[in-house]
C-alpha cells in the first residue's frame, strides 16, 4: 500500500494495519539504530506507577488549518477521558523528548508520512499533535499492563508505531467497534520495526495485552511510538497563544 491507499482504507473502515511502514518511510539501517537508542533514556510515568511500569517522553506540535506545523514545548498532558484503573488523575507533567530525537531524520520522516496519510481524513481546522515515546517494562517474574483495557483516549486519530521489544511474550493489539469483547474486528501482535496500526479513536476502541517476560528470570520491555491528532479546543488555543 502507498499513502493514498492507506488513507482510503481509513476513510472506509476507520482503521488500518500496515506491516511495512519502515519501507514506506525508507528507513536506513544507521537511522534505525540511532532512532531506537532514544528509548533507552525515557522517564518513569509517575502518574501510572501504581498501575504499571511505563516510561515515556512527549513531543507536541500544533497543526494549523493551513497545515503548518509549530512545535509546542508544553509538556503538561491532560487526558479528556478517565480510565478505570489505579492512576493519578489530572495534569500529568511529562518529560519532553530530547532535541536529538526531535531533529532525527527518521522522526521527521515518520511524522511527514503520518500527516500525508491522515490529511484526507482531517477537517479544515487546527489540531494538536502529541507524540509519545513509550516503554512498558516488566521485571522478572512479573507483568505490566500496556493499556487500561478496551478503551478510547479522547482523540481523533492515533498512529501506533511498533519500535521493538526484549524478552516479551507476544503482545496482541486489538481493535473493537464497541466496548465489548464480542465486537473485536482486529487482533494481531506487532513484531516488525515501525509496523503500524492507525485507528479512528472517536469511532473505535482498542486494547493491547500486558508485557510479560518470555524468560521468567529476566526483565522484559516493549517500545512503541504513538502519534495522535486531536482537534484543538478553545482551551488549547488559549494555551498556545
Amino acid at each position: 500500500m502507498n499513502t493514498q491507499q492507506i488513507s482510503a482504507r481509513l476513510l472506509e473502515q476507520r482503521y488500518c494495519h500496515y506491516r511495512d511502514f519502515a519501507a514506506l518511510v525508507a528507513a536506513g539501517p544507521g537511522e534505525v539504530q540511532s532512532f531506537c537508542a532514544y528509548w533507552a533514556n525515557l522517564v518513569r510515568d509517575e502518574a501510572f506507577k501504581e498501575y504499571t511500569h511505563r516510561e515515556r517522553r512527549i513531543l507536541r506540535y500544533r497543526l494549523s488549518p493551513g497545515r503548518q506545523l509549530q512545535i509546542d514545548r508544553n509538556a503538561a498532558y491532560t487526558s479528556t477521558v478517565t480510565y478505570a484503573v489505579n492512576y493519578r488523575q489530572g495534569v500529568n507533567h511529562l518529560s519532553y523528548c530530547e532535541d536529538g530525537f526531535i531533529e532525527h531524520p527518521l522522526m521527521r520522516k515518520v511524522l511527514a508520512t503520518d500527516l500525508a496519510i491522515i490529511g484526507p481524513c482531517l477537517d479544515e481546522q487546527a489540531y494538536t499533535i502529541d507524540i509519545h515515546q513509550f516503554r512498558i517494562r516488566a521485571e522478572a517474574y512479573s507483568s505490566s499492563p500496556t493499556t487500561s483495557g478496551i478503551h478510547q483516549d479522547g482523540l481523533d486519530w492515533v498512529f501506533m508505531h511498533f519500535i521493538g521489544e526484549c524478552n516479551t511474550v507476544p503482545v496482541v493489539s486489538e481493535i473493537f467497534t464497541h466496548e465489548t469483547e464480542q465486537s473485536r474486528v482486529f487482533s494481531l501482535p506487532m513484531a516488525h520495526f515501525l509496523e503500524t496500526i492507525v485507528i479512528n479513536d472517536r469511532g473505535l476502541y482498542h486494547r493491547a495485552a500486558e508485557v510479560r517476560p518470555q524468560t521468567q528470570s529476566a526483565p522484559a520491555w516493549r517500545d512503541v511510538l504513538l502519534v495522535s491528532l486531536r482537534r484543538q479546543s478553545v482551551d488549547d488555543e488559549a494555551a498556545s497563544s
